[in-house]
């Protein structure tokens, strides 16, 4: 009798998660007295919020974060090309938790898209991530059929490497993140079923040797002999990888 493998092949259709129309144009510039981030919109109970960083608003740049004690900021939103100078009612969500909400007098999205979903169910350690947002107050144009145009932000691919659990939920993004992303929204899956389930916070940096040695300590090499001259070649370090934050 020959005994015969049968090699089953599953072919496994991979989502690649893309960023949707409703959540593009439900990202904006934001602009304080401080710096410039990034904000995004949520509905809740028929009623428009805009989510962006703490510190965008307070200026800190290093935790603690403290709390917003003033009920209004006077803030930019660059809606389409165009500067929108509106006065935000305040929601501070908790003491030293990077995060504000902030409450328009009036609709600032006269024709929006189906509302972001806020979630982290199913986020997964070692899962893909996207996070959106305006690096160094920069974007891409782009201009629609009827006319009208926009300012788009960038989007960045990330993974999940920690989740801290505890009376204030923290996670640890590994992605390449700049200064202009804070306040801007991390999502996870794609399409109808993608969600939010993070606010980008800050970033660490993280210098060490482009390349290492195997010893921390290497022993000094010997001295060449007296009649050579000898040249000393100058190593240079570098940063290899950043973090980005998210609360």
């Amino acid at each position: 009798m020959i005994n015969r493998m049968l090699l089953v092949v599953l072919l496994v259709q991979i989502a690649i998660a893309q960023p949707t129309a409703n959540l593009l144009t439900r990202i904006s510039m934001v602009e304080s007295t401080f710096f410039r981030g990034t904000v995004f919109s949520l509905d809740v109970d028929k009623r428009e919020y805009w989510i962006t960083a703490k510190h965008v608003l307070t200026g800190a740049e290093h935790p603690p974060y403290g709390s917003i004690k003033s009920k209004s900021e006077r803030l930019k939103i660059l809606q389409g090309q165009q500067w929108l100078t509106t006065e935000f009612a305040i929601l501070d969500p908790g003491e030293d938790i990077d995060i504000v909400v902030l409450a328009p007098p009036r609709l600032l999205l006269s024709n929006p898209l189906p509302s972001l979903i806020p979630s982290s169910n199913g986020v997964v350690l070692g899962g893909d991530c996207q996070f959106l947002g305006y690096p160094y107050g920069a974007g891409w144009p782009i201009k629609f059929d009827q006319g009208t145009s926009a300012w788009f932000p960038y989007v960045k691919h990330c993974g999940v490497s920690a989740m801290a659990q505890g009376d204030k939920r923290f996670w640890t993004l590994d992605g390449i993140n700049n200064l202009g992303f804070s306040g801007g929204p991390v999502t996870y899956l794609t399409g109808p079923q993608q969600q939010v389930f993070a606010v980008v916070s800050g970033y660490l940096t993280e210098p060490t040797d482009v390349v290492t040695s195997p010893l921390p300590h290497p022993p000094a090499p010997p001295k060449p002999p007296a009649q050579r001259k000898s040249s000393q070649a100058n190593t240079k370090k570098g940063i290899v990888s950043q973090k980005c934050n998210g609360t």
